[in-house]
């Protein structure tokens, strides 16, 4: 049986998501809640600005799309305690708004009869598990049913500390995320709170942010708290960004090591979500690629021995959707009957 999805959000991680979904046997989406109007939600699944067209056979009828043989209903509820997850058989929501982060609001995903939450951004407090493949266990307590997948950045940056700490050990590092512009940015400069540079034209500037990545390499790698920092240039690419790490490491290094531990472990160990690249490629070149992380083995840098420089290209939100949709999979595939729901 597969698992059943409800996807809370049909933005870009969530359209992201349905073409993820699509054409697997082991997991189908069974019901969208979206604010939007149906057809406008089918239109921008249809034609994407970035992913290009979505070939499949997409019909709307009512408020329900039907794809791949399957009829997906569409729901129009502002709150997440107001969808009935119970009533469409949902096991796992993916909650892909970006606006709800929180434990107390994804609680009630759960109180609607939904068996596990997955959330496709940082939470805002604690939850019960964050988690990156390749860096946290493959296997999710069964007792962890509010997850948080973290940041397309997060995903990357952790990919690479974990190959090096692995490899080599970290003593202590920083990063830069180039990350491409966001929805949150305004083309023209206009006000904006908290932030002043967050008011600034995202196509005519490099602008400075703040990131949640160090934190959530802090938690993941627990000897580097205290030792690792990051900040974010929001610049003006659309989809796709790299991480720029720098480490001191504790032990010397060459840069033909550091590369063969990469290309060994993408070939092996990390296979699917860690990609290798020897050619110069650039920004553009990444789009479509389903991998956390591509690391740019030309780019690789060493001074004196210990100090290490490494990049990492990913899609902004194009890795982590199938991150998201492969958690999914396996957690849902053991979510327990509906008898044993109700007694939980």
């Amino acid at each position: 049986m597969s698992v059943r999805i409800g996807l809370m959000g049909f933005g870009r991680i969530g359209r992201n998501v349905f073409r993820a979904v699509y054409g697997r046997e082991d997991i189908e989406i069974v019901a969208i809640n979206e604010l939007a109007e149906t057809h406008a939600m089918e239109y921008l699944l249809r034609f994407d600005s970035l992913r290009g067209p979505f070939a499949e056979p997409i019909r709307i009828l009512d408020d329900s799309i039907y794809a791949g043989g399957k009829q997906i209903q569409v729901l129009h509820h502002r709150e997440p305690g107001e969808i009935p997850w119970y009533d469409h058989g949902v096991d796992v929501v993916i909650e892909a708004t970006g606006k709800f982060r929180a434990r107390h609001e994804l609680q009630k995903h759960l109180d609607q009869g939904a068996d596990r939450v997955i959330l496709s951004t940082p939470p805002t407090d604690d939850i019960d598990h964050l988690h990156i493949q390749g860096v946290t266990p493959s296997d999710v307590d069964r007792s962890n049913r509010i997850i948080s997948c973290g940041s397309s950045t997060a995903n990357a940056t952790a990919l690479l500390v974990k190959v090096l700490d692995d490899a080599f050990g970290v003593e202590e590092g920083s990063f830069t995320s180039v990350h491409a512009y966001t929805s949150e940015q305004s083309l023209t400069d206009v006000p904006a709170r908290g932030d002043l540079r967050s008011s600034r034209a995202a196509m005519q500037n490099i602008v400075p942010q703040t990131t949640w990545t160090d934190e959530a390499i802090e938690q993941l790698f627990p000897h580097l708290r205290g030792k690792f920092k990051g900040i974010k240039l929001n610049v003006p690419v659309p989809g796709v960004s790299c991480t720029d790490l720098t480490l001191q490491m504790k032990k010397s290094v060459v840069a033909a090591e550091v590369n063969e531990v990469f290309r060994s472990a993408a070939a092996s160990i990390h296979k699917g979500y860690l990609s290798y690249t020897d050619q110069p490629i650039v920004s553009s070149d990444i789009g479509g690629n389903s991998a956390s992380c591509v690391f740019d083995s030309l780019a690789t840098l060493v001074t004196d021995g210990v100090l290490l420089k490494v990049l990492g290209w990913y899609e902004q939100g194009g890795g982590i959707s199938h991150r998201i949709v492969e958690l999914a999979a396996h957690i849902g595939s053991r979510t327990p009957n509906e008898g044993e729901r109700r007694d939980s």
